[in-house]
Formats: structure tokens, C-alpha cells, sequence
């Protein structure tokens, strides 16, 4: 990795989070953030560049204070207006009620047996082949067809709902609007087909006419006495399928990988126990989301470095969650750590207010994926090296090829 020299106050220096080798090993970069440019300011994106958080405190007082560090200019690094839950309360609080009644506890443990008999069935169709690419077979689809089920919408659909969830995500990438604009276009003309639908049939028959999933539940919820517009309930819904596919399939991708490479797959498979230990610190170790943007409302000074009003700033849950000041020997991947200690402090799922509302439904689908996998590819290994997701801001594999002993 290339060197970063951090220079006069701290708020430059080398670090470019879009560089290959940043991207390859962001880890090594974000140490190197932590202790010598804890606020660093990358100047090569858009007019103004963006600035980066490092330290487990900072980070965390970053997305715990929403009046300063504000969503209304979108979570990532372009200017924008996403609106639903990537917006300040009380809008985000209106949003946030609707959807957090369809990822109660009690409806995921209900989709566990659904969850578990889709998971298998996925399996069933590779688990001869002895070899494969864990990705393609296995990670990207189970979590798409969970969210097409919870939405409501036909899981015949899901190859598009992969393609137009990986074109907004590398949109993140580039500094033009309309590069992620594009593929949200087409979500958006999508959804706004099947809410033209459901309307049709709840004025034709009423809300016992429409399907019991979590559509039906925005499209019938009001807000001052008003149902949710189109506009309103567009960026809900993409958030939801691109956030419920892309994070939980690196979630599960990311596990094995690192279970796998350092030898630690067969301890899990043979001690059912350990899965809980196994998520909750791969969710620390590799963050499927590295991290989120905000904009401040006001001048802020932090470790000397002055952030000026407006500017676009990114908090590093992956940095975050290594900071040796707040973790005991943050760079290893343990099983030994305290489950209870990992789910409560590590970053991952977010912070407060902003904690993700699907973030059990996204551990249910791990565990599963973990214990199955473990079941049913006996002799599990790597069989090469995993290629990395097109987003800087997210940190997964895009490929995992895998071998097992099938069956003869």
C-alpha cells in the first residue's frame, strides 16, 4: 500500500479511498488514518472532496448527533435529496414507523422456517456440482428472494433487482448524479408500475384486496391524515431493496471468506454454537457497509483539523470497529470474543436512531446461510481468490469460488 503523509493540521495527506490499494486492503489504510490523519480530507471528488472519520469516538459521535451531521444532503458523497429514511427527524422518524412493524422480532423468527427451506433449496441446485462460485449460487440470491418476499413482489424479478441494485451502489463511485441516477430510474419506474397496481385494487376492492407484505403496508399507512405519495415512498423502497440484498450478501460472503481463509470453517461447522461469535465478529472484522456520509450543519474543529459548514464527511464503521482504543486485539478475527459485547458496540448496523431496522432479519439470514452451508458442503475450501464489490463505500466479495466433496 501506498504511503500516506499527513501534513500540516491533518486534514490531507495521501489516502485515496478510490486507489487499488485502498480498495484491496481498506484495513491497512484506515490504521494508518486512525493514527497519524484521524480527520483527513480527500480533495479528488467533486468541487469540494469529502473528509474522513477514523477513530471508534469520533465515528460513533459522528452518527450519534444528527442536528449537527446532518442526512438531508444524502448518506454518500454526491449532494443530493434522498428523502425516507436517509433524512433527518422528524421526516425520518415518519418513514422509520412504517417499516420497523414489518422487521419486528416477531415477524423475523416467523420467516426463519421460509428462510431455511429457501436457503436449502438454493443448495440443492449446486450441491452435486462440487465446485462453484459462492456468490453467484448462493449469496446474491438468497437475499434478494427474502426481500422480493417481504416487498411483495415476484421473485421471477430478481435478476433485474441484482443488476439495478449493483449499478446504484458503483454510482457511488463517481462524482456525476446521474451515473447512480440512471439505475435508480429504473427501480423507481419499476415500483411505481406495481403501486400504480395495488391503488387500482384497493379502489376496486379495499385493503382486504391487497397482500399482507410490507408494500401493501406503506402503500395503506398514513401521515397527517394522508396516504404517502409515489415520491414519498420511492427512495423507502429502493433503500430497502438495495439495503436488504447488497449488505446481507457480502454479510454472508464476507463470513465464509474469512472463515475459510483462516481456517476457522471447519471449528464453526463442527460447533453450532459458535455461529452467533461468528457473525457478530464478522460483522465487525468486514463491515459490509465501510461506511456513511453526512453534511454539518455548522463549522466544526475536530483533533485541530476545521471542517467548514456544508461539507460532505464519512464516518469508517470498518475503522471504527478496529480502533485498537476501543477493541482488544481489533486486527484478529476471534471467536472468543463476548457475543453480547460484539452485537452492542461494533458499528456495522449503525448508531441510535439510525440503527438499521433489518439488521436481525440480515443475522437470521447469516446464521442460516452459516449452519447450512456447513450441513450440506462437506469439506468446504477457497478455490481462488474473491474479486471485491463495485463500491468504495461497501466491502465484500462480488465473486467467491469455493470447492466441496459432493456427493459421488
Amino acid at each position: 500500500m501506498a504511503t500516506m503523509r499527513p501534513s500540516g493540521s491533518g486534514a490531507s495527506g495521501e489516502y485515496d479511498p478510490f486507489s487499488p490499494e485502498v480498495l484491496e486492503d481498506p484495513a491497512s489504510a484506515h490504521r494508518t488514518l486512525r493514527g497519524e490523519c484521524p480527520v483527513h480530507h480527500h480533495a479528488g471528488f467533486g468541487e469540494k472532496g469529502f473528509y474522513t472519520l477514523s477513530r471508534h469516538a469520533d465515528v460513533a459521535g459522528f452518527f450519534g448527533d444528527w442536528r449537527l451531521w446532518s442526512s438531508e444532503w444524502g448518506q454518500g458523497p454526491i449532494y443530493v435529496r434522498e428523502g425516507g429514511l436517509k433524512s433527518d427527524p422528524p421526516e425520518h422518524t415518519v418513514y422509520r414507523k412504517p417499516v420497523t412493524s414489518a422487521f419486528t422480532a416477531r415477524r423475523t423468527a416467523a420467516l426463519e422456517g421460509w428462510i431455511t427451506a429457501t436457503a436449502g433449496e438454493l443448495i440443492d441446485g449446486f450441491a452435486a456440482d462440487g465446485r462453484g462460485d459462492l456468490c453467484a449460487s448462493f449469496a446474491v440470491p438468497l437475499p434478494v428472494l427474502v426481500i422480493a418476499e417481504i416487498l411483495g413482489v415476484p421473485a421471477s424479478d430478481q435478476a433485474d433487482f441484482k443488476n439495478w441494485s449493483d449499478r446504484f451502489m458503483a454510482g457511488q463511485n463517481a462524482d456525476d448524479p446521474a451515473v447512480q441516477g440512471a439505475a435508480r430510474a429504473e427501480i423507481d419506474g419499476y415500483f411505481s408500475g406495481i403501486l400504480r397496481q395495488r391503488r387500482e385494487t384497493l379502489a376496486a376492492g379495499g385493503p382486504e384486496a391487497l397482500p399482507d407484505d410490507l408494500l401493501t403496508s406503506l402503500l395503506t399507512a398514513e401521515h397527517d391524515g394522508r396516504p404517502f405519495t409515489d415520491e414519498e415512498l420511492l427512495p423507502l423502497i429502493l433503500l430497502l431493496l438495495v439495503g436488504g440484498n447488497e449488505t446481507t450478501t457480502s454479510l454472508i460472503a464476507n463470513a465464509v471468506w474469512r472463515l475459510l481463509d483462516l481456517g476457522l470453517w471447519e471449528e464453526v461447522r463442527s460447533r453450532p454454537e459458535l455461529v452467533d461469535a461468528a457473525v457478530e465478529e464478522s460483522l465487525r472484522y468486514d463491515p459490509p457497509v465501510l461506511g456513511l456520509f453526512r453534511t454539518n450543519t455548522r463549522p466544526v474543529v475536530l483533533h485541530g483539523v476545521e471542517i467548514p459548514e456544508g461539507s460532505k464527511v464519512h464516518g469508517l464503521y470498518a475503522s471504527a470497529n478496529r480502533d485498537p482504543e476501543a477493541w482488544d486485539d481489533p486486527d484478529t478475527f476471534r471467536l472468543d470474543r463476548d457475543v453480547d459485547d460484539l452485537r452492542r458496540r461494533h458499528l456495522s448496523f449503525g448508531v441510535g436512531q439510525y440503527l438499521c431496522p433489518g439488521a436481525a432479519l440480515a443475522r437470521l439470514e447469516a446464521r442460516i446461510a452459516l449452519r447450512l452451508l456447513g450441513e450440506r458442503l462437506p469439506g468446504l475450501r477457497l478455490a481462488g481468490e474473491p474479486t471485491r464489490v463495485d463500491s468504495f463505500m461497501m466491502w465484500g466479495p462480488a465473486t467467491l469460488p469455493i470447492v466441496w466433496d459432493a456427493p459421488a
